[in-house]
């Protein structure tokens, strides 16, 4: 296991999935953006390695973020000495990954969806999507991803989320479950439950080692599970669940109220806001251009 400290950063979906009835029509990344910066987490530095090792491509090679948001997926090919083109639809979330980044940093930004790639045909050695592949029409994104990316290149997906016996995660679903029931408490976790089964929409389009490939455009499928230790105070986790659109989509009107509950709940687990660890589980997903 992997302990660490990570910085805070952030992620931008590209796509909104159907709205609850009483939450936004539609989602708004860039006013989220301000608390993505803020209060959005990294991931830890065995991930990138396992993906690069996995995707086996050198220092210089070319990687797309796919829903790019602040940068925090981006960082990490960049200090490794790759060239990352960012694309997302939050045009105040990629202004604010421009202006972190070091000064002449290989990185570029375009303005898309995942489901139309404004990129060229085999272009890419690696596409990288974190925390953000559940809110694209996933066909149409497997079918872009494998139409930028050269023979031979890697895709990897990945997500985090809290272990389920995290004491601030139980808070905050607990409270949900209160107010709202046990089908709006699951609506609001990052897929952890669709991860944990196998995303199976993942395996349709990817064939595992000594599977037939078939028209699959994806071979060498393989999950991995990378899990690491995050230190958090009450009011940072509370911040995070401010940046996330699924809480404003399924509290809807009661997402200040649940905030400030959240916020009070928390204060008896932690109190002064100490820092408390939480274990973190990271579920990625790699495949090869075939």
């Amino acid at each position: 296991m992997t302990k660490a400290v990570l910085g805070l950063a952030a992620y931008s979906p590209l796509m909104a999935d159907t709205t609850p009835a009483g939450a936004p029509e539609r989602p708004d990344f860039d006013s989220l953006a301000g608390d993505y910066a803020r209060f959005r987490t990294s991931y830890s530095d065995e991930l990138f390695d396992s993906i690069i090792r996995y995707a086996g491509t050198a220092p210089g090679g070319r990687v797309l973020d796919l829903a790019c948001g602040t940068g925090l997926g981006m960082t990490a090919y960049l200090r490794r000495g790759f060239e990352v083109v960012g694309v997302d639809i939050a045009s105040v979330m990629m202004e604010q990954a421009k202006a972190s980044l070091p000064p002449g940093s290989r990185a570029t930004f375009v303005e898309g969806r995942a489901e139309q790639l404004p990129l060229s045909d085999a272009s890419f050695d690696l596409v990288s999507c974190a925390q953000a592949f559940h809110w694209f029409e996933p066909r149409a994104a497997f079918a872009e991803c494998a139409r930028v990316l050269r023979p031979g290149g890697a895709i990897a997906i990945f997500w985090k989320h809290a272990a389920r016996t995290d004491p601030f995660t139980q808070a905050c679903e607990g409270i949900i479950r209160e107010w709202l029931g046990d089908a709006a408490a699951v609506r609001s976790r990052d897929h952890a439950d669709e991860h944990e089964a196998g995303w199976p929409v993942f395996w349709e389009f990817a064939a595992a080692q000594g599977e037939p490939t078939g028209a699959k455009p994806f071979v060498d499928a393989r999950k991995l599970l990378v899990e690491f230790e995050l230190a958090r105070s009450a009011s940072e986790f509370v911040g995070y669940q401010r940046s996330r659109e699924k809480i404003r989509k399924v509290l809807g009107s009661k997402r200040v109220a649940f905030l400030e509950e959240l916020e009070k709940r928390l204060a008896a687990i932690a109190p002064q806001d100490t820092r408390v660890t939480q274990r973190q589980i990271q579920y990625v997903f790699l495949a090869r251009r075939a």
